[in-house]
């Protein structure tokens, strides 16, 4: 530990301190508050000669110390150096007062010998031992302080006056603990250094300068232990930060890169069968890719029947680590009540009437490290969602019949077209079931809200028809505007069927004509169907021939030019019937 300090107690300069100034050629000369000499360093004596020593006054001792001393007692502050003759000598002498809490209670003074009036031969040696020091000391980058065992600041070397934006004279001479009272920084690594007697760094943010610096403190120590010196590195690292963050930055955005150009590529290389082309859609795979690289699970897929959510699941399964696993399909609706939960959790040998004889694993067993799609959730019996509910929860299934449950980890997707937060209201789906299956929610968009995917989807199917029947047919703009004009309830399921229909029924590579035979309120479609009331006839007639026009014209005028009517009418009917226009 150091030296303990009181207020009480006079500021002597100690041996260590009189020892590395010594080393630079300087004498030392401490006295107390009174002017008493208090100790004096072996090139002070050299310089001074007899009459300074410790217990006499500074009156006693050469004028060019007493007059420093007794002008920095009286001033309170460094005066400025004084140079003179003594002893056949050229000295400078530099007294510097320690104040604390508005008093003085000492001054150390440093005296040197002064060659800058002193003309030199030719051979005459200049670079003595201190120049060499003090040119280094003044030139380094680094800032570098030194403090003496009790925190006094002994040397500022020019490098950390700019660092800092601070004056050495405002603090040599000073106890350390004014760097932290005038909120030059919040922490000194000189204090950490004497209160632990060991190396210390640091990171300190200077607020004049607005700089970082690294410093680091390391003690010197004397013969008894105790602590000489504190010798503190400054070290700017406030471009090393910037450059850092802006590096951390730039791998942010790498990364970032990487991974969208990774999704690109899948979706490119192994997705041709996903349209996506809608703001909408691209979201939705968006997410599904975010999911699969996470190997999320209890995901659930919302969206109206025909939207594509199967498809969807099975390109979650393929982008997910699980995607070498089986991918276990089940249509909910299509299993029986009776039997839902002998399929779903197998069964054991001799479960019931009917039973297979060696028992049969389940659908959840089947799907044992890859992907369990439950379709329709909906339509899950409700004996059942209590059981599939513990699964969800400790992923252990026993089959029916069986005494001895089994672990099956697999990632859990399911769909539905139904509101679920309605039946949970009408009691006829488990809301503890539902918040279990919903940790992730992705709702696909209807067709009809996705207009722009409607060519694509289109061409895709229609390029399927063309090498399964080896035909060459083709859509033209016609047929293009003719379905972005319809709202396909049935959405891609519809659309298929359409495509289908119209590629079967075309005479010719274009199948505009049979596409419009094939879409619903075409004539080719009245028969066999129950009539409708007059006003439902002429709205169906209405939509029909609003939507020719709008895949044969551009705008609303050129339609009302080619339904024979005004174009105020056009706009009237579009708005009423919900019919959207490029």
């Amino acid at each position: 530990m150091a030296k303990a300090r009181t207020k009480t107690q006079p500021p002597v300069p100690d041996q260590a301190q009189s020892d590395w100034l010594g080393a630079l050629g300087k004498g030392v000369v401490g006295t107390d508050g009174a002017g008493m000499v208090v100790s004096v360093s072996p090139m002070a004596e050299v310089l001074l000669g007899p009459g300074s020593g410790p217990g006499s006054h500074v009156r006693q001792a050469a004028p060019l110390v007493r007059e420093a001393v007794l002008h920095a007692l009286a001033a309170q502050k460094t005066p400025p150096p004084r140079v003179g003759e003594h002893g056949g000598r050229r000295l400078r002498v530099q007294a510097v007062p320690r104040i604390r809490d508005g008093a003085c209670l000492g001054v150390m003074v440093l005296v040197e010998e002064d060659a800058s009036g002193r003309e030199e031969g030719p051979d005459e040696r200049t670079d003595t031992a201190e120049e060499r020091f003090r040119a280094v000391f003044n030139s380094v980058s680094d800032g570098i302080w030194v403090c003496d065992g009790e925190g006094r600041i002994l040397e500022i070397n020019p490098a950390s006056e700019r660092l800092n934006s601070i004056k050495a004279e405002d603090y040599i001479g000073k106890d350390v603990d004014c760097i932290l009272s005038g909120g030059l920084v919040d922490r000194s690594v000189t204090l950490d250094v004497l209160k632990n007697k060991r190396q210390a760094s640091l990171i300190q943010n200077i607020k004049k300068s607005g700089k970082h610096l690294l410093v680091t403190g390391t003690p010197a120590f004397d013969p008894s232990g105790r602590i000489s010196l504190v010798v503190v590195n400054e070290r700017d690292v406030t471009e090393l930060n910037t450059l850092r963050e802006g590096l951390q930055q730039a791998r942010k955005v790498q990364e970032k890169y990487r991974s969208e150009l990774a999704e690109l590529s899948m979706l490119e290389l192994d997705q041709k069968d996903i349209v996506a082309q809608s703001p909408e859609m691209r979201k939705v795979l968006n997410a599904l890719m975010k999911l699969a690289n996470m190997d999320a699970s209890r995901i659930l897929l919302l969206g109206e029947s025909g939207t594509g959510k199967g498809l969807l699941a099975k390109f979650l399964h393929k982008m997910s680590p699980r995607a070498e696993k089986p991918f276990i399909h089940i249509n909910c609706p299509a299993l029986p009540e009776n039997l839902f939960e002998a399929e779903l959790f197998g069964y054991e040998r001799g479960a019931f009437t009917g039973a297979r004889e060696q028992g049969k694993a389940g659908l959840i067993e089947l799907a044992l490290g890859g992907t369990l799609f439950l379709d329709e959730l909906g339509d899950i019996p409700s004996a059942v969602q209590a059981k599939l509910l513990k699964y969800l929860d400790d992923h252990e299934i026993l089959r029916l019949g069986g005494n001895q449950p089994k672990k099956v980890e697999c990632c859990v997707v399911a769909a539905t077209n139904r509101n679920l937060d309605r039946l949970v209201e009408q009691k006829r789906f488990r809301r503890d079931l539902f918040y279990r299956l919903n940790t992730f929610t992705v709702r696909i968009a209807p067709l009809r809200e996705r207009k722009e995917d409607i060519f694509g989807l289109a061409e895709f199917y229609l390029q399927q028809f063309n090498l399964r029947y080896k035909k060459r047919r083709r859509l033209s703009l016609k047929a293009v505007r003719l379905l972005e004009a319809y709202d396909f309830p049935g959405n891609v399921r519809e659309l298929v069927g359409i495509i289908q229909k119209a590629f079967v029924m075309s005479e010719s590579e274009d199948i505009t004509a049979s596409l419009e035979e094939a879409m619903p309120g075409a004539a080719g479609d009245l028969g066999g169907r129950e009539p409708r009331s007059l006003p439902g006839e002429v709205a169906a007639a209405s939509v029909q021939a609003l939507r020719k026009a709008m895949a044969a014209c551009h705008g609303t005028r050129e339609m009302a030019r080619y339904l024979g009517v005004s174009q105020s009418t056009v706009v009237r009917k579009l708005k009423r019937y919900g019919l959207a226009t490029e």
